[in-house]
């Protein structure tokens, strides 16, 4: 167990996503945030929170496009 400070915005957005009273604050952060360091982690995150149809996709799926036609081919 550990103890940690959250200021009350945090606080209020993390209990947000509590499915119901019993759930605790734990279960939340371990549904909620994905495992580290690797792209299955987080592919399986956008996947089961169907980051797709998030607001502002578009604006990232813009910049990715324009920095890889940006780069040179290394094959030329």
């Amino acid at each position: 167990m550990k103890t940690i400070t959250l200021d009350e915005d945090a606080y209020e957005r993390l209990k947000a996503w509590k499915k119901g009273r019993n759930e605790s604050f734990s279960s939340v952060v371990k549904r909620v945030i994905p495992e580290p360091g690797s792209l299955g982690a987080f592919l399986t995150f956008a996947e089961a929170h169907q980051t797709q149809s998030l607001a502002g996709n578009e604006v990232l799926e813009q910049a990715v496009e324009e920095r890889s036609s940006a780069k040179e081919d290394p094959w030329i």
